[in-house]
């Protein structure tokens, strides 16, 4: 036994990149946005406040007067400042009154500007313009207190060009942003599409009622945290990279902790939108609520990279499928020389999972790790997670094929063969600590797992329904398995045919 363990330790992925003496589940402190003392009230140039009268106007002379000052502090005292297009400019910070309200307006939103690159993302994703607030190019802005709600804000894509906005603020190529103790009761689209921004700070923020809460499109040097959002119908916290903007663009150093989220769909999710690659994303001490999709959520769709992730400390109830990491080939991109993507260098640990839920839209319920046989997916590694599944797969179930899917949707591939983990193209992937229970018999193996190479199953443990199978392999090279009764312990066997024990 000391011999296989000693074996094990060497064999299997190692954790030591998130050892503490280098941690990347700490704050990063990246820089805040500076700005001068000087104050600007905005009704000193009109607004009104009154919640009838559009003040987009006025609000936009105060910014303009602001900015071209050199900077300073936007002042919202108490009222509702209905708005359709505010600008953004550099140096300029919101400062909210607790009783302040910027809200969508009705109408007179600037219409979305052209993009010769639309056709490669959503409509909602290629146009900044329509949105409640939005700037280009910006340096060192801030909204800090009061509430910003959607209002009239749609939560659709409308390339039909009516007069209104699908986003509450839209930032494209912006730098040293922070948005601190804001709440936005409703939102549209989108309440942040964030679009090559760096050194973002975004704390303290509610979202109440939104379709989607954050999208981090290209971003670098985020950090998200003490942030509660609830009511999405899309995704809370996305992490995307399209090509929007006409180009590869990187999403790196990016850290989220102290977080709630509930939705409708998925709560930490990269894409489906991948054409940049992404590099150091970090998130802990996480609770999701509800994700009636995929609680952790990872799909590279479009030829990105996903590379060094850490997940640590998540407490997930209510998800329809706990962890979803999957590479497709779809590639809706503008580069000219189009490849496979890649998920590689994965961790996630300390994850506890309760209540399962069946979901909307008929999403597997088991988690799902899939790469491509050209690509498989590296170095992936789940460490002590506790997931209570209700169980209750059928025996025909448990011998299906499953599709080799590009589509977006979990549901394309059906009810998947495995009550636990359906596992396949994966290079290095360790299942550490792990226990699985199930509400209700399960007549589908706990895991079923098909071209493997380096598969370690280390303290594995489950409720096993009396006469059905432990494990469904196929073609895994390197099977080693410690710590996991009933099933005996082996160091580095292939399995060329199906094996049941």
């Amino acid at each position: 036994m000391k011999a296989i363990a000693a074996f094990l330790v060497g064999a299997l992925p190692s954790l030591a990149w998130g050892s503490e003496a280098n941690d990347p589940c700490t704050p990063p402190n990246f820089p805040l946005p500076d700005f001068r003392s000087a104050v600007f009230n905005v009704r000193d140039f009109g607004a009104t406040g009154n919640g009838d009268t559009n003040d987009t106007s006025a609000i936009n002379r105060a910014i303009d007067a602001c900015s071209m000052s050199g900077g300073g502090n936007l002042v919202f005292p108490p009222g509702t400042y209905s708005a359709a297009s505010i600008h953004i400019k550099s140096n300029v910070r919101f400062v909210l009154d607790k009783n302040a309200i910027i809200t969508g307006a009705a109408s007179g939103y600037d219409p979305p500007e052209p993009n010769e690159f639309d056709k490669y993302q959503d409509f909602g994703h290629s146009h900044f313009h329509n949105a409640l607030m939005w700037g280009e190019k910006i340096e060192n802005f801030a909204i800090i207190g009061g509430r910003v709600n959607g209002g009239h804000i749609i939560k659709e894509d409308d390339p039909r060009g009516r007069d209104i906005g699908d986003k509450v603020i839209s930032i494209k190529s912006g730098r040293h942003l922070l948005f601190q103790n804001v709440t936005h009761e409703t939102g549209g689209h989108f309440v942040y599409l964030l679009n090559d921004c760096e050194d973002v700070t975004i704390d303290k923020v509610t979202i109440k009622k939104s379709r989607d809460g954050v999208n981090l499109v290209g971003c670098r040097n985020v950090q998200l945290h003490d942030c509660n959002f609830t009511g999405c119908g899309d995704d809370t916290l996305a992490l995307k990279s399209d090509y929007a903007l006409g180009r590869k663009i990187k999403s790196e150093n990016i850290y989220a902790w102290n977080c709630y989220f509930e939705t409708a769909c998925n709560a930490l999710q990269f894409g489906a939108e991948t054409v940049g690659d992404f590099h150091n994303i970090n998130f802990w001490n996480i609770r999701i609520g509800r994700a009636w999709k995929a609680a952790i959520g990872m799909t590279s769709a479009d030829g990105g990279i996903i590379d060094g992730v850490r997940y640590r400390d998540i407490d997930i109830k209510n998800a329809a499928c706990p962890i979803f990491l999957r590479l497709t080939s779809k590639l809706k991109t503008g580069e000219l020389i189009k490849s496979i993507g890649a998920i590689r260098n994965v961790t996630i640990s300390n994850v506890t999972v309760s209540d399962c839920q069946a979901g909307e839209g008929g999403w597997p319920r088991t988690s799902f790790i899939s790469g491509q046989p050209e690509s498989p997916l590296e170095q992936i590694v789940l460490d002590n997670v506790k997931i209570r599944y209700n169980g209750g797969g059928k025996k025909e179930e448990a011998e299906r094929d499953v599709p080799a899917s590009n589509q977006n949707s979990g549901k394309a591939l059906g009810p998947l063969p495995a009550a636990g983990f359906y596992i396949r193209h994966v290079k290095n992937l360790t299942l550490r600590n792990v226990d699985l229970e199930f509400k209700a018999e399960d007549a589908r193996p706990v895991v079923a797992a098909f071209d493997v190479t380096g598969f370690g199953l280390d303290g594995l443990k489950w409720q096993r329904s009396p006469g059905e199978a432990a494990l469904r392999l196929d073609k895994i090279d390197n099977l080693s398995v410690n710590h996991s009764p009933p099933l005996r312990d082996r160091i580095n066997e292939n399995v060329e045919s199906m094996t049941r024990e």
